[in-house]
């Protein structure tokens, strides 16, 4: 082997251990840099979840006169962020109220039920699906019926576990939301809710006529006010 050629191996053996080096201190780079992202995000990126909602001292419904709202001590107290309960009369004189809370985390509806002191019977919960609306169940308690939901900050209402849990992962998990979690813009998973439960009395003991409503149509006129309801919230929920 002539010497030349022995030059010209240590040289490229040199050049492939300089650039090893190289190599190794890029990567070095790159995860202090990294990492130092990742701190700076972790304590200077705004807490979005705890974002306070000011809810309206009124909101407008078709076919029912607002009486009055208040807030919910008990529910804020327990941990929803805010809290807000409005009064309805219908021109039969029949009362409508709707418990509205903004909590985080609460991916189970029937939990969130027990902040409101409500109990129900799986017996008589149904749970029903509006298209591009989402999910809600219909259940009765003390005398009245219930029409229950979570509205979420993007994609269709939720009442259950699962799926609370399958519109987070459609929703969250996106090239756009880690970019903009990233440059500290978003957390990284919205857990954010805002639970609504709409009642009436199963019994219209205020009209003229003590007219009694079947279920089926208590019913819809409950899935009715929701649809109201949701609208007037679908573009005002609060972002992050």
């Amino acid at each position: 082997m002539s010497q030349k050629y022995k030059d010209k191996i240590y040289k490229d053996k040199k050049s492939r251990i300089k650039a090893f080096k190289l190599f190794k201190i890029s990567c070095l780079i790159t995860v202090f840099t990294s990492t130092c992202i990742a701190i700076s995000i972790s304590l200077f990126t705004p807490n979005f979840k705890s974002r306070s909602l000011q809810f309206p001292n009124q909101v407008s419904l078709s076919e029912w006169k607002f009486l009055s709202s208040n807030n919910l001590e008990h529910a804020s107290t327990n941990g929803a962020i805010a809290s807000r309960q409005y009064f309805y009369v219908s021109p039969t004189q029949e009362d409508l109220r709707i418990d509205a809370m903004y909590v985080n985390g609460v991916a189970s509806i029937p939990e969130a039920l027990g902040l409101l002191g409500l109990n129900y019977s799986s017996n008589n919960l149904s749970i029903r699906y509006i298209e591009t609306i989402g999910y809600y169940a219909l259940f009765a308690d003390r005398e009245r019926a219930y029409l229950s939901s979570c509205i979420n900050p993007y994609g269709l209402t939720t009442f259950t576990k699962e799926q609370f849990i399958n519109n987070r992962n459609t929703y969250d998990i996106t090239l756009e939301r880690i970019i903009t979690y990233a440059i500290g813009f978003t957390d990284f998973r919205d857990e954010r809710c805002l639970f609504t439960t709409i009642s009436v009395p199963l019994i219209n003991q205020k009209s003229v006529n003590q007219r009694t409503d079947s279920l089926s149509e208590i019913h819809q006129k409950l899935e009715k006010i929701w649809i109201n309801w949701y609208q007037n919230w679908k573009y005002d929920f609060p972002k992050s």
